[in-house]
Formats: C-alpha cells, sequence, structure tokens
C-alpha cells in the first residue's frame, strides 16, 4: 500500500461499494454497503454486523479493489463504529 499518497481524489463514490476496507494497521472493518454525502457506510459480519460510519476524509488511498484508511483499528472501533 502506498502510504505517501496525498491529496487523494475519489472521483465516483458509488465505485466503492462492495469494496473490503481496511485500517492502517490491517484490520478488516468489513464491507462498504452505502455511500453518503460525508460518509460510507461498511458492515462487518453476517449474523449481528459490526456498522461503521467512515467520514469520507479518513479514506487513504483505494488501491487493488481494497479501501484503506488512514486510522488503526483502535480508533475505528471507539470513533466510526455505530452502536
Amino acid at each position: 500500500m502506498e502510504t505517501e499518497k496525498k491529496n487523494f481524489i475519489v472521483e465516483d463514490w458509488q465505485s466503492v461499494v462492495n469494496k473490503p476496507v481496511y485500517t492502517s494497521n490491517g484490520k478488516d472493518i468489513g464491507v462498504v454497503r452505502s455511500v453518503q454525502p460525508q460518509f460510507i457506510v461498511s458492515s462487518l459480519g453476517r449474523v449481528t454486523e459490526d456498522k461503521y460510519l467512515i467520514p469520507k476524509t479518513s479514506v487513504q488511498i483505494i488501491e487493488n479493489g481494497i479501501v484503506y484508511i488512514k486510522e488503526d483499528s483502535d480508533f475505528a472501533e471507539k470513533n466510526f463504529r455505530i452502536v
């Protein structure tokens, strides 16, 4: 993953729907289920889903069909997880 990308711009946010999402330390936090004006929504699990509301500004890069966010898994659990 290229971590030095600056000014990363997503031209078509709908293209990330159904793409996996990983934190900066490599934890899988689901698959993008929907895109909102300021956020992407990911979910993980089949029976009881963990859902994450991730600000679009947290997306670091999309590479090889995978969405990588800037934050680590602890930060994502505390700040992005929908309870």
